[in-house]
């Protein structure tokens, strides 16, 4: 019976909750045009990239990006069970595993998933930080594919902040603005570096007041 609760019931208790949360915020899109129309528009056809985003940003971005077909990594663990069935909920196609060598199946299924024209989301600083360093997955990931890499960032007016979450890790309030922000594409994967992704999301900071 717990792992009924845990693996079944709790999931779309949080759905419930979140969802309905989700659609009150006011989001709104900045970033290059060439990107917002070839990779962002919900009209017609996407062009597959991979989405790199702190994992700080994430309890905003899963609601922003919901029923899109997104392809994502949970972990194995099991808090990562009810991730994995939350996501599966909110439509994102998702792989079990993580972003390091330990979790090269669920990279594999990445992988797989962006070969088809899918895209792909990543929290390049996760599972477990350090916060804002990038970690080696997104760069196999877009070796694999060749697929472009796109910075996202996603600030907000007012929020909830996760108590001792290493990744201070948000939660916007009912009806908050949100603004999502989009870098420039990161096109050559023979060439770029985790300091190169690390820059391009910092980038996205600079002139902003919110944080």
């Amino acid at each position: 019976m717990k792992a009924f609760f845990k693996e079944v019931i709790l999931p779309w208790l949080i759905v419930c909750i979140y969802l309905p949360l989700a659609c009150t915020w006011r989001i709104r899109e900045y970033g290059p045009k060439e990107v917002l129309e070839n990779f962002v528009s919900k009209r017609g056809p996407k062009k597959s990239c991979l989405y790199a985003h702190w994992h700080g940003d994430e309890l905003v971005l899963v609601g922003y990006y919901a029923f899109r077909s997104l392809a994502v990594l949970s972990s194995l663990s099991s808090d990562g069970t009810i991730m994995a069935k939350v996501l599966s909920i909110l439509g994102y196609k998702v792989f079990r595993g993580s972003s390091s060598r330990a979790g090269a199946r669920g990279l594999l299924g990445l992988i797989r998933s962006v070969k088809k024209d899918s895209q792909a989301a990543l929290a390049v600083d996760g599972p477990k930080g350090p916060i804002y360093e990038v970690k080696e997955g997104i760069l196999e990931l877009a070796k694999k594919t060749h697929s472009p890499i796109i910075p996202v960032r996603a600030f907000t007016n007012s929020c909830w902040m996760i108590p001792k979450a290493w990744n201070k890790s948000y939660l916007p309030k009912p009806f908050a603005s949100i603004e999502i922000h989009y870098g420039k594409t990161v096109l050559d994967s023979t060439k770029i570096s985790t300091e190169t992704i690390k820059n391009a999301l910092d980038s996205l900071q600079s002139g902003l007041s919110k944080n």
